[in-house]
Formats: C-alpha cells, sequence, structure tokens
C-alpha cells in the first residue's frame, strides 16, 4: 500500500473537473467521476448509461494520506477495489505533482 502526500495529491487533483474531494478532520473522500466509454474514445454518441465514480477514502496521518477504502460505483452497484489497485496511480501522483 503506497502512501501519498496530502499537498501531491490536492495539486494533481484541483484543475481536474473529473475530480472532487470532500475532507474532515482526519478523513479525505476522492471521487474520480470517469468518463463514459463514448467520451474517453472521442465519439459522438451519447449514452444514457450511468458514468463509473472511483471513490477512495484516505485517512490523514499528519501532511499524509493513506488509502483506507476504495471501490467503483455505477448506479446502485457497487464493486469494492483492493488499496493496492491504487499503487500504480498514486505513484503517477506522486512523481506527475
Amino acid at each position: 500500500m503506497r502512501i501519498i502526500n496530502y499537498n501531491k495529491l490536492m495539486n494533481f487533483v484541483s484543475s481536474n473537473p473529473l475530480y472532487e474531494v470532500r475532507e474532515t478532520t482526519d478523513t479525505v473522500e476522492l471521487l474520480f467521476h470517469a468518463p463514459s466509454e463514448e467520451e474517453a474514445a472521442g465519439t459522438e454518441v451519447v449514452s444514457d448509461e450511468t458514468r463509473p465514480v472511483i471513490r477512495v477514502v484516505f485517512t490523514k496521518r499528519g501532511d499524509e494520506l493513506v488509502p483506507r477504502e476504495a471501490w467503483i460505483e455505477r448506479g446502485s452497484a457497487r464493486q469494492r477495489m483492493g488499496v493496492d489497485e491504487l499503487d500504480t496511480w498514486l505513484e503517477f501522483v506522486d512523481i506527475y505533482s
């Protein structure tokens, strides 16, 4: 499980409208509103299908965020993800922010 610096993550997501952040004193919840398949493919077809949301909950420890739980939501369906599945993405954020 990879830990990420709070400021690095906030800098990475702050300029991207696909991300939403919700914070409490000891928790950061990050929502990524994934583009539809059509948007990702660059096609003009409009779909009524619900776009997936990837939700990640971090525990704040000083200036660090520790992934606690993650899942993918599509409509009312929810599929749990292992927090270790986030390591590659968190490494990318760490390098490029």
